[in-house]
């Protein structure tokens, strides 16, 4: 029975401590490498205004600035938690962007390569037909 009880209240003190210190942590605030992972996050953010990315992704800049704008309010209401969340999802949708970007680039171009070697196939066409070239 003693052992029993014992277990209880160890399991119990284990408990508490557990929420004492998600607690403790919570109203720590923004810890200081958040703080600046959020400065270089932002930094990025904006530096994509007037890109090329932002001209070809521009849905997903204007949702990685969604994700800053939520990181600041984390700031605000004092939220590690909130305001890392944000920043990670800012920076993936950053990547995303460039991706994004990089591809729908590459489709325009394969779309210019393709209208070109259309043109030149004409042009052969009529050359071997006999039609003449300049």
């Amino acid at each position: 029975m003693r052992k029993k009880m014992s277990i209880l209240l160890v399991t119990t003190f284990l408990c508490f401590s557990a929420v004492a210190v998600f607690a403790a942590e919570e109203s720590a605030g923004v810890l200081p490498a958040t703080m600046e992972k959020y400065k270089t996050a932002k930094e990025k953010v904006e530096s994509l205004a007037g890109t090329a990315i932002a001209k070809l992704a521009p849905e997903v800049v204007e949702e990685a600035g969604k994700s800053i704008a939520a990181a600041q309010e984390g700031l605000k209401s004092g939220s590690d938690k909130a305001t890392s969340e944000s920043i990670e999802k800012a920076l993936l949708l950053i990547t995303y962007a460039n991706v994004l970007a990089a591809e729908r680039g590459a489709e325009e171009k394969t779309a210019a390569a393709r209208t070109e070697l259309e043109k030149l196939e004409r042009r052969l066409a009529d050359i071997l037909a006999g039609k003449g070239g300049y």
